[in-house]
Formats: structure tokens, C-alpha cells, sequence
């Protein structure tokens, strides 16, 4: 059995490094080689060391948006993170393995310029056999102005058309299994939807009306490893990987992410027992398709009184090079019953640059049955 887990450890590993080589390459091969420094006037001097610039290189990007309030509130990190429940699907199906029961979730999101986000999810433990988790999430940017060609010589160009809206959605299914007490790995399933409205391009003097529909299959993998010394995890997942779509002339992928993360017990590192509180830290390493390697960091800290059903969090996060994103703060409730059903609230607050965004809202709540 120890070879067994030993070897699907590595083979994972080996993943991690071989997605991590894919996305080096990618970003040679379809980053254009721009000088951010020649944006501005630069008397005819020329960079020795030009940028890759990986902004924009990735489409569907609705499904980047936070999917519960306690990852949101942690600067969105914790891969290595369980107790999330049925939410564990969107950031690494390996944690589902430590869901034990059954649970549904909703997460509603104000997002940037007044856009939102929602999401709902379940899991359901297979009493040994696993665990099972769904989810579903949607976003819904606003309203556009439409137009489309004017051919009449006397017009002005175009023709208005009223307003239209987009629809952005993602189906996920999760599995996730306990190869040992310590160790899990786990897979996802992605069928994604983007219709950003039809177009009208002029073919041979005729207006042509051409569809800006796309659907993308997707999938996740995760591990998760409980080191056995003071509660430390190490974890990663792949996520959102998929082949290259293409809308008229433009390729890109799906949001492709690679996560590295660690997450330590606080307390028993220090030698102290945990219970009735709990304080964990977690960092994360994130290689994401379309923009540079960030480091995530956020902060837990959980009581809970030994026998009792209701218990409390207040959480902090933070995000290293984000152009607009800096820190997040947030908290939870929870009641749960000794046999582990009842509800959970959790808030989060994410803070923008004030010169671009307003600040972002994550409620999620759950229900455990």
C-alpha cells in the first residue's frame, strides 16, 4: 500500500511538472514579445530583457471568479485547505475525500463593475467509496449596447440595435477519493458555455450574421497529503485544463491554473493543542494562463468549544502581484450537530484598487443533511 500511495504521489507530481512546463511553453509560443516600457516614449533605446505579457491570453474567465466566501476571504487561497465541503470542488477535488455526509451550498458574488456571480453545489459522501460533488456557475456581466453594420452609403456606419446579454455558465461534476487516511487525490469534469452575441460581418458586399457561441470541455485534477507532522498539508491542483478555442481569428484557452499550496496548524506547530481553537495559515503558489505567478497567503483562526454545535471564524487574506486586488477579510458561522447536520454562513470582503473597482461581496451559505 505505501508503494501504491508513493507511486500515485509522484505520478501527480509529475503532472504538476509537466502542466508547469506547458504553461512556460504556451507563454513562449503564444505571448507576444512585448516591451512594457516602449508603451511610453523611450527616445529610440530598446530593452535588452523584453516581457512576456500573458494578459489576456485566456478566455471564459468568468469561471476565475470566487465560488465560496472562505477561500474568497483567504485571498482565495487554501488547495490544501478541508472543511469546505461541497465548495472543495472548485479548487481541488482531492479535499471532497474528507467530506463525510451530505451538503448543498449557494454563493451569491457582487462582483467588478457592478457584475455578479452565482454559484450553487452539492456533495454527497459514498460511505467509503468516495465523494461526489456538483456544481453550477453562472455570470452575469449586464447589458451591452448592440449594433451591427449600416450598408447604406448616406448612414454613419453602423446601426443600433438595441441592447443584448451575454450568457456565461459552467457545469462541473467532482470525485474525489481517500487513497489513505492522509492522503486523497481527486478529478473534475468541466462542460462550459460563453454566447456573447451574434456579430455581422460584411462577406462579398452581403451582411453576414456569424455566431459568437463557444462551448469548452475542461478538467481538474488535485492532490492533498497530510504530512503527519503537526497537521501540515501539502496539496496542488491543475485546473480548467482544456484544448484552444476560437472566436473569428483569436485562440485561447480556458482559464488554465496550476496551484502549489501548503497550509500549516498554527498551533500545533507550537506545541499547543488545537482544540478549542484552531489557527491555520495557508499559502499558495498559483501559475495561471494569463498572468504572472502569484503568491496567496491567508490566515484562520476557528473556535469552536469541544461538545458544542456552534462554532465561529474570522479570516485574512492577501494577493501579491494583482494589478487592482490587494487584501481580503472575512468571517463564519457555523452549527452543526453531532451528527453533522446543520448550517454554515460565511462572509468576505475583497479589497480593489478604489482608482479602477469598488470593492467586492462573497456571501456563501450551506446546509449540511
Amino acid at each position: 500500500m505505501k508503494r501504491i500511495v508513493k507511486a500515485t504521489y509522484l505520478l501527480f507530481v509529475g503532472l504538476f511538472m509537466a502542466s508547469s512546463m506547458v504553461a512556460v511553453v504556451d507563454a513562449q509560443q503564444t505571448d507576444p514579445l512585448r516591451d512594457r516600457q516602449q508603451i511610453l516614449p523611450d527616445g529610440g533605446a530598446e530593452e535588452d530583457n523584453p516581457i512576456f505579457i500573458k494578459v489576456g491570453q485566456a478566455g471564459f474567465t468568468f469561471m476565475k471568479l470566487p465560488t465560496n466566501a472562505r477561500n474568497a476571504a483567504l485571498g482565495d487561497a487554501g488547495v490544501g485547505q478541508i472543511g469546505s465541503g461541497a465548495a472543495g470542488v472548485f479548487l481541488n477535488p482531492a479535499t471532497l475525500a474528507f467530506f463525510e455526509g451530505r451538503e448543498a451550498f449557494a454563493t451569491h458574488v457582487e462582483w467588478i463593475a457592478g457584475t455578479k456571480a452565482e454559484v450553487i453545489g452539492a456533495a454527497f459522501n459514498l460511505q467509503g467509496r468516495g465523494t461526489i460533488g456538483i456544481g453550477f456557475q453562472t455570470y452575469d456581466a449586464g447589458t451591452f449596447n448592440a449594433t451591427s453594420i449600416d450598408t447604406d452609403p448616406a448612414g454613419n456606419g453602423f446601426t443600433n440595435d438595441g441592447t443584448f446579454s451575454t450568457s456565461n455558465y459552467a457545469i462541473t461534476a467532482g470525485y474525489g477519493l481517500k487513497i489513505t487516511d492522509r492522503f486523497a487525490i481527486g478529478a473534475n469534469f468541466k462542460l462550459a458555455h460563453q454566447d456573447l452575441g451574434n456579430g455581422s460581418v460584411l462577406v462579398g458586399g452581403n451582411l453576414t450574421t456569424i455566431s459568437n457561441s463557444k462551448n469548452a470541455f475542461a478538467f481538474d485534477l488535485g492532490t492533498y497529503f497530510n504530512t503527519g507532522f503537526r497537521n501540515t498539508v501539502l496539496a496542488m491542483s491543475v485546473q480548467n485544463f482544456s484544448q484552444e478555442l476560437t472566436y473569428q481569428r483569436e485562440s485561447f484557452e480556458l482559464p488554465r491554473n496550476i496551484r502549489l499550496g501548503v497550509l500549516v496548524d498554527v498551533l500545533s506547530i507550537a506545541g499547543n493543542t488545537p482544540v478549542p481553537h484552531h489557527l491555520n495559515l495557508a499559502f499558495d503558489i498559483t501559475n495561471p494562463v494569463d498572468f504572472d505567478e502569484q503568491v496567496l497567503a491567508g490566515l484562520e483562526y476557528t473556535f469552536q468549544a469541544a461538545g458544542s454545535p456552534l462554532g465561529f471564524s474570522g479570516r485574512g487574506g492577501y494577493k501579491t502581484n494583482h494589478d487592482t486586488e490587494s487584501f481580503s477579510f472575512g468571517g463564519g458561522l457555523k452549527y452543526l450537530t453531532e451528527a453533522g447536520k446543520g448550517l454554515k454562513i460565511d462572509y468576505a470582503y475583497k479589497k480593489f484598487d478604489a482608482n479602477f473597482f469598488s470593492s467586492v461581496h462573497v456571501v456563501t451559505a450551506a446546509i449540511d443533511f
